[in-house]
C-alpha cells in the first residue's frame, strides 16, 4: 500500500498539487471527504466542523497524545472531532488501498504505515494572489487574507502538535517541501510524483 499525505500553508496551491498528484499516480483522493464522514457519524453541519477544526485553540483540551485522542462526550467540542477525524483516517489507511490525503496532520497519525511526506508552502504574496484567484476573497483586503493565513496556519500548527514532538512545516518531518512560489502546479506536480515513486521503490 502507498501512501502520500500533503501538508500545506493555506494558500499555497498544497490542495490543487494533492488532487493532481492522485490522478496521475491513480491513488484515491482524501481531503474534505474526511468532513463528510465526520459529518455523517455526528450528524453535524460540514461548515461547522471545519470551521470548528479551523479556529484552533487546541491547547487547553484534555486529549491523549500519541497514537489516539481521548474521546469526550460532547460530539461538537474541539478534541471530540479531531478524536473523530483520527479514527477515521486511520480506517481508510486500513481499508489497505493506495491513497493521498491532504492535511490533517496525516503525516503523524499515519507514520507506522510509511507515508510519503510532503510539504507545501509559499511566499506570503504568492498565497494572497491564490486566494483571491479561488474567488472566495475577492472584497478582502490583503491584511484580512493575511490574517485568516495566519491564522488556519496557527490552526494547524497546534493541531500537529498534538499528535508529534516534530514541528508543523520543520524540513526533517518530510520527504520533501515543495515552495511553489511563482511556479506553475501543473508543471511540478509531475516531478512530485516521481520523486514519489522513486521512494516507494526504495522503501518496498
Amino acid at each position: 500500500m502507498r501512501i502520500i499525505t500533503v501538508s500545506r500553508e493555506f494558500g499555497s496551491g498544497g490542495r490543487e498539487i494533492g488532487k493532481r498528484l492522485a490522478d496521475i499516480m491513480g491513488m484515491d483522493y482524501y481531503d474534505r471527504e474526511i468532513l463528510s464522514a465526520i459529518s455523517e457519524k455526528t450528524k453535524l453541519d460540514e461548515h461547522y466542523i471545519e470551521n470548528t477544526l479551523n479556529d484552533g485553540l487546541f491547547f487547553h483540551f484534555p486529549l491523549t497524545f500519541g497514537r489516539t485522542f481521548g474521546y469526550m462526550p460532547d460530539e461538537t467540542s474541539t478534541s471530540s472531532l479531531l478524536a473523530q477525524q483520527h479514527r477515521i483516517i486511520r480506517e481508510i489507511a486500513e481499508k489497505g488501498r493506495d491513497f493521498i490525503i491532504v492535511g490533517r496532520s496525516a503525516d503523524v497519525i499515519l507514520k507506522e504505515f510509511a507515508p510519503f511526506n510532503v510539504f507545501v508552502y509559499a511566499d506570503q504574496a504568492d498565497k494572497i494572489r491564490r486566494c483571491r484567484e479561488r474567488g472566495e476573497h475577492v472584497n478582502a483586503t490583503d491584511k484580512e487574507i493575511i490574517r485568516q493565513l495566519k491564522r488556519i496556519d496557527r490552526s494547524r500548527s497546534e493541531c500537529h502538535a498534538l499528535v508529534s514532538g516534530e514541528k508543523w512545516g520543520e524540513k526533517s518531518g518530510y520527504h520533501l517541501c515543495v515552495n511553489t512560489s511563482g511556479t506553475d502546479i501543473r508543471s511540478i506536480t509531475p516531478l512530485v510524483a516521481e520523486f514519489a515513486r522513486q521512494y516507494f521503490v526504495k522503501n518496498k
